[in-house]
């Protein structure tokens, strides 16, 4: 098993006291994951959500999805 690290990706993004982070990586096994983690920028813990992906070009399309999205509720990247 070979890491792709130039296929990594990651964005953050805020609004107002909120904040919400998207990433795609591999985990120990080389399966894609994508992880979400959101909450209030003041606190120490948010919540996170994780989705094991069959093959890159599905968690980049789970990425895009999560992009428009927080685009379409006033967050601006960081």
């Amino acid at each position: 098993m070979e890491y792709q690290l130039d296929k990594w990706k990651r964005q953050d993004w805020r609004k107002d006291t909120r904040n919400y982070s998207c990433e795609i990586k591999q985990n120990l096994f080389g399966q894609w994951v994508v992880l979400r983690r959101w909450g209030r920028v003041s606190a120490m813990q948010g919540q996170s959500g994780e989705v094991v992906c069959e093959r890159y070009e599905q968690g980049l399309e789970i990425f895009e999805a999560v992009e428009k999205r927080r685009a379409k509720r006033g967050y601006r990247a960081l």
